[in-house]
């Protein structure tokens, strides 16, 4: 049986700012986790700051495919970007900003592999998909 539970825990408000803006995230293609049966973990994460660190808006962020055997908690949160040593904005990896966490919670019981594919949206019209391949033992 194929079940998708996605529970969005707050409400997404779009900032319009002047000025570049970029989102810190988790913005590998595909990547794996792994988490013991039942036990909620955070899988990935999104921003959008401005170059002096300020919050630039609140990304968009949905699971567009699975888990086919647990849940996906999406939250407003503070989050740490995950900026290159090359942006500007690295210094901000250091800064908790407001920014989406992922979470994940398996079915009590399972043991197997799992998948989740997370689709973000910035105020500034970028887009972009990551996969997040889930272990759990």
């Amino acid at each position: 049986m194929n079940r998708h539970r996605v529970l969005i825990t707050s409400s997404f408000v779009v900032l319009s700012l002047s000025g570049c803006v970029t989102a810190g995230n988790d913005a590998r293609d595909a990547y794996t986790k792994t988490s013991l049966s039942g036990q909620e973990i955070f899988i990935y994460h999104d921003t959008e700051v401005n170059p002096d660190c300020s919050n630039a808006g609140m990304p968009v962020v949905k699971a567009v495919a699975g888990p086919s055997h647990g849940s996906v908690r999406i939250i407003q949160s503070k989050v740490y970007p995950n900026f290159s040593r090359d942006n500007m904005r690295y210094k901000c990896n250091a800064k908790a900003v407001e920014g989406i966490k992922v979470l994940y919670t398996s079915d009590k019981g399972f043991k197997g592999r799992d998948k989740v594919t997370i689709s973000g949206h910035t105020s500034t019209g970028n887009a972009h998909s990551t996969t997040v391949d889930i272990k759990v033992e």
